[in-house]
């Protein structure tokens, strides 16, 4: 690390206990602190716990990996450029709602109308050669009251955009029905395979369901729970009654699901959620899909369309475990490796939820060029701090901004930011 010029280094504090230390103690065995601990020492690999001041304003910073030490480069206080700590926050889905949103809102009713719900997709996966798409669904009224209902063009919509979709290498975006009316009766745990139109309930719910009934799944009252229409069941007696849905369940498979309820039908929307991607290190990296919802329902249409965008997070554990891995390329003599290479440091937790604060350093290395030339080279070392860990990062940060204020940088304390 200390040869490669303008590279990013990271480390990872796990949620740990501080080890009880003496200033200017030499750090010379993983032993000496617990496993993602995280210490500040000087040039020459002492301890720092803030009483003493850093040699001629020379720090590192050790993290212990398992049986070994994993060391920054030295930093020279005097020149830091940049010092901040971004609090963890989970990653969130983008939501579009077309007609009923949750609170208010409705299909439009057009006789012999045509309905379109245009999608313009940003493509991220090579095999999507990643181009940018129109992906549309498309409904038909006729002539019909019963063509051109809230209930049918709903159903035709979502039809349309799940066939549409399900051409796609991967499944980026759920398509789902919801209705503002009130509940009816609740129902027993259920029982639902996804891609599945049949469920089962836990309890005799023969009295409670019938068919052309509307019914909420995982939710309690008008909302954004999903609803379906029951279509008929196969006759069987009791709690071993199988019941048909009109459109195939799209939410993940679930062998008792609660807070299910018929609903007495009120007003229809369109649920457009981002799906969170498979995560595999190395192969398959975090991220979210982006998206902008159209429609044209015609002339005399009212519906419109209603947006919550999507948004990254920071620190998850996608995020860490992802960066670490790429990072371990500077270790090495020759810059990069396959992603799918072996990596031989995996301290980051590959959650998806908000699992780290991320402490970014910038700071600047001299090196001397082969004409003898200091060549100066600017550098980045990221700490991701366990979120459960806060108390031994705080002491962690508190130690090197008293050092920061004894180096001679001057900066605005960043250890609120821990969460």
């Amino acid at each position: 690390m200390d040869t490669i010029r303008n590279v990013t280094q990271l480390l990872i504090g796990a949620d740990v206990a501080l080890t009880a230390l003496t200033d200017l103690d030499p750090i010379t065995s993983p032993a000496q602190l617990a496993d993602g601990e995280i210490v500040i020492t000087d040039q020459f690999n002492r301890y720092l716990d803030g009483s003493s001041a850093a040699t001629n304003g020379l720090i590192k910073f050790a993290q212990r990996s398992g049986n070994e030490l994993v060391w920054s480069d030295v930093i020279n206080i005097g020149t830091l450029k940049q010092y901040a700590i971004t609090p963890a926050a989970a990653e969130t889905q983008q939501v579009d709602y077309v007609g009923y949103n949750g609170v208010s809102g409705a299909l439009d009713e057009i006789a012999s109308n045509i309905y379109t719900v245009r999608l313009y997709y940003q493509e991220s996966l090579i095999a999507g050669f990643m181009q940018q798409k129109i992906k549309e669904g498309f409904y038909k009224s006729n002539a019909t009251a019963a063509s051109y209902t809230q209930r049918a063009v709903a159903k035709g919509l979502q039809e349309s955009l799940i066939k549409n979709f399900s051409r796609e290498a991967e499944k980026d975006i759920a398509f789902e029905r919801i209705n503002s009316g009130a509940a009816d009766t609740a129902l027993g745990n259920l029982t639902l395979t996804q891609g599945s139109k049949y469920f089962v309930s836990a309890i005799d719910d023969t009295a409670n369901i019938s068919a052309g009934d509307v019914v909420r799944l995982g939710g309690t009252g008008a909302g954004t729970a999903p609803c379906y229409v029951v279509v008929g069941h196969d006759g069987g007696a009791g709690a071993a009654r199988v019941y048909e849905l009109d459109v195939p369940w799209q939410g993940a498979t679930v062998a008792a699901l609660a807070a299910a309820e018929t609903v007495t039908e009120a007003d229809w929307g369109l649920q457009l959620q981002g799906v969170d991607r498979l995560f595999s290190l190395g192969k398959f990296a975090s991220r979210v899909a982006h998206w902008k919802t159209t429609i044209d329902f015609g002339d005399a249409a009212v519906a419109t369309v209603t947006s919550t965008g999507a948004y990254e997070g920071v620190g998850t554990g996608q995020q860490i475990s992802t960066l670490e891995k790429e990072l371990q390329a500077d270790n090495y003599v020759y810059r990069g490796f396959s992603r799918g290479a072996d990596a031989p440091r995996e301290d980051a937790v590959q959650t998806n939820t908000a699992d780290y604060d991320v402490q970014v350093l910038e700071y600047e290395h001299v090196l001397e060029a082969a004409q003898g030339t200091p060549t100066k080279s600017p550098k980045t070392l990221q700490i991701a701090w366990k979120t459960a860990g806060n108390a031994v990062a705080a002491d962690v940060v508190a130690v090197q901004e008293l050092l920061f204020t004894a180096g001679g940088f001057a900066y605005v304390s960043q250890a609120a930011n821990l969460t």
